[in-house]
């Protein structure tokens, strides 16, 4: 089911997750299409992280996990016995609700990564790769003059966009982000949001937010998660003003949630 003439990038067949004998998700199918913004929405504990962590198995991290159904990448099982989780990681890159800089320096933040990739880089390509990382997510102007300054000196915001400028240095298909501005100023939050809509051309971005506003301004198709089930999914204008479930309408109007 092509909604919006992007070809799919992520196809979920049946997905359920469990947490020991807790099912978290159940019968999640959907696509998530190429060089789009998918927002996912519902209320806390409905499922949303789960699924997002298991479009890059960090669920695998849990001891307990485990889970039925399919999850291809391209057309690839990424849970198949013998695919390499860490390629995984490197094509699907992951912010997190809280900002986690590395206790180094904010050059070494972004550069780690990249050296790691690519062991033998010039540090000139290894300089260009930084600071346009930082000029995406609108941050070099801020830290250009304190590059071997420790990231833990920068306030949440920045600290949260040079995570993500981290991400987008290791060059990700996909970026899964999990509420990426819950914890941030209202001008850290527009440039993240106004990254991912400049840059939805060369990624693939899937979002988790509680912010109704933020999803409707960014995602192209939304899909909204209630007690571990997709219960509707779409492009955005289409959930957000014609919602076919009375649930999806109820949690829109702010009835619960």
């Amino acid at each position: 089911m092509n909604m919006g003439g992007n070809a799919s990038k992520i196809v979920v067949n049946d997905l359920s997750c469990w947490y020991g004998p807790q099912n978290v998700l159940q019968d999640v199918s959907m696509e998530i299409y190429a060089h789009a913004i998918t927002g996912l929405i519902g209320p806390s504990g409905c499922g949303k992280t789960t699924f997002l962590r298991t479009l890059n198995r960090l669920n695998d991290l849990a001891p307990s996990f485990r889970h039925q159904g399919q999850v291809l990448l391209d057309g690839e099982e990424i849970y198949q016995p013998k695919k390499d989780v860490v390629m995984v990681r490197r094509r699907v890159g992951m912010v997190f609700q809280q900002p986690n800089p590395f206790p180094i320096s904010i050059f070494d933040n972004i550069a780690l990564g990249v050296r790691e990739q690519q062991p033998g880089i010039k540090k000139k390509e290894l300089l260009d790769i930084v600071v346009n990382s930082l000029q995406r997510v609108y941050l070099w102007e801020e830290v250009k003059g304190s590059m071997q300054t420790s990231a833990m000196s920068l306030s949440g915001g920045q600290q949260q966009r040079l995570c993500l400028a981290r991400v987008l240095a290791v060059r990700p298909e996909i970026i899964l982000l999990d509420e990426p501005c819950s914890s941030l100023d209202p001008v850290s939050t527009a440039k993240i949001e106004e990254m991912m809509l400049r840059y939805k051309n060369e990624y693939t971005f899937i979002v988790v937010t509680h912010n109704l506003g933020q999803a409707r301004r960014v995602s192209d198709y939304l899909g909204f998660f209630l007690n571990g089930r997709l219960v509707e999914y779409g492009q955005t204008i289409d959930v957000v003003v014609n919602p076919r479930e009375r649930e999806t309408e109820d949690y829109l109007v702010g009835n619960f949630g």
